[in-house]
């Protein structure tokens, strides 16, 4: 393999990246709550003739936040590209911030009816709208403020915020669920991960204050080049990226969107203990998350599409093992290492894959492009993960159903990578 020529990294590209890795930290540590602690608070929402229903509805719910996701895409998409991307990244992590404060302090069912699942629907609706435009748009940021031969290293800063944030909420549900009753716990100790989110947000909103908008975007200031309906020029111009990047994101999105599946999987439905189950599920998230920059890295070095699809295939290969573990096993280390496996590759395959996607459209429509192609398969494949695998595991009564999701999801993904592949060969032969 030839050497690749590492380019230094200028200053605002280090602070773009790490407004990146700071805003989806806190974005997706709070919207990873939900699926970690619904256990505890679906059925003080959602009463029903039994637990495993009102964790069923729960999870419906958990899907209303990806359901969102395309409109923050489209909303805070056209903000990127017409207003900067800086201001969109502000925008983003305030409304994540204070929804998921309020889902913190948001009375239970018990006290005000019907109100108390309506509003948590709303909320958990507002996430999914902030949710929609964060990941993309960090990345687009990064990318665009990179050099060259770094542009995917420190893009994937954004992802590896990502995995450490849903990890961090992941152990201190695993710290509170293990020292707290579970009364405490079903009662009040489930808010307390929720409330937090409120100074995070602070953090976050002073770090990205103090951040100037990528070079990319100021040269399409200068040049009069910014897009003036950014969503209209995507679905006229762009419908071939789009798709592509759709069926890309299903893959990506489903496969590791089975993992938020976990600890509702071994709690809810194999009866397991919450305490050791969050505790195994959480180690297995930091674990798995600590090595998204060598991904990144790795894929400035062999190629976005030859590591996604290296990645994907392994999500096949591993998938079966994996359920068979989990089905099988009371063991919380062995539950955790099989656990670990998964999820390094869930955040392995966001590198490659989300920097691939966003490179798919020009800058003065990335942010739009993006987002929308990665909100369509987020949609399709992620935000009906949980509930799928939850579904088939009633349906079929077996562990094996989330399987065939994974293997589905993936060859989606797969095929839309052999398609880019021939069409740059294509165009590469029309170009000689």
């Amino acid at each position: 393999m030839p050497e690749v020529r590492r380019e230094p990294i200028p200053p605002h590209a280090r602070r773009a990246a790490l407004a990146g890795f700071v805003g989806t930290f806190i974005e997706y540590y709070d919207f990873a709550l939900y699926g970690v602690l619904a256990v505890y608070f679906a059925p003080l929402f959602f009463p029903a003739a039994s637990d495993a229903a009102s964790l069923l509805v729960g999870l419906a719910v958990f899907g209303a936040g990806f359901v969102a996701r395309p409109i923050g895409g489209i909303v805070f998409g056209r903000m990127g590209d017409r207003r900067g991307r800086r201001t969109a990244l502000l925008a983003t992590v305030v409304l994540m911030g204070v929804c998921s404060t309020l889902i913190g302090l948001l009375p239970t069912y018990g006290t005000i009816g019907l109100l108390a699942p309506i509003a948590l629907v709303l909320l958990r609706i507002g996430q999914g709208l902030s949710a929609g435009a964060e990941m993309l748009g960090s990345v687009t940021f990064a990318l665009e403020s990179a050099p060259a031969s770094r542009r995917t290293f420190l893009a994937s800063l954004t992802p590896y915020g990502a995995g450490l944030g849903g990890s961090s909420g992941a152990v201190l549900a695993a710290v509170l669920s293990t020292f707290a009753s579970a009364d405490f716990m079903a009662d009040h100790g489930w808010r307390i991960p929720f409330l937090v989110a409120a100074p995070l947000t602070l953090v976050a909103l002073i770090i990205r204050r103090r951040v100037e908008d990528s070079p990319e975007f100021i040269r399409l200031v200068r040049a009069g080049e910014i897009a003036r309906s950014p969503l209209r020029t995507v679905l006229a111009g762009y419908r071939r990226p789009l798709l592509l990047a759709g069926a890309i994101a299903i893959g990506v999105n489903g496969a590791a969107g089975v993992a938020q599946w976990f600890a509702v999987y071994l709690a809810g439905n194999r009866d397991l203990p919450t305490g050791p189950v969050l505790a195994a599920y959480s180690t297995a998230m930091v674990l798995g998350a600590l090595w998204t920059p060598l991904w990144g890295r790795l894929a400035d070095r062999v190629g976005q599409r030859e590591l996604l699809t290296a990645i994907l295939a392994g999500f096949v290969l591993v998938a079966g093992p994996v359920f068979w573990l989990l089905s099988t096993t009371e063991n919380p280390v062995l539950l955790a290492l099989g656990m670990t496996v998964y999820l390094t590759l869930t955040n392995a395959v966001m590198a490659p894959g989300f920097g691939l996607i966003a490179e798919l459209f020009p800058a003065p429509v990335r942010y739009t492009g993006a987002n929308l192609g990665q909100n369509i398969g987020t949609v399709l494949g992620g935000g009906t993960a949980p509930l799928v695998c939850g579904a088939l595991l009633l349906a079929t009564g077996s562990a094996a159903g989330p399987v065939l999701w994974i293997v589905a999801v993936s060859a989606i993904a797969l095929t839309a990578l052999a398609v880019l592949r021939a069409a740059t060969a294509r165009d590469s032969r029309t170009a000689r």
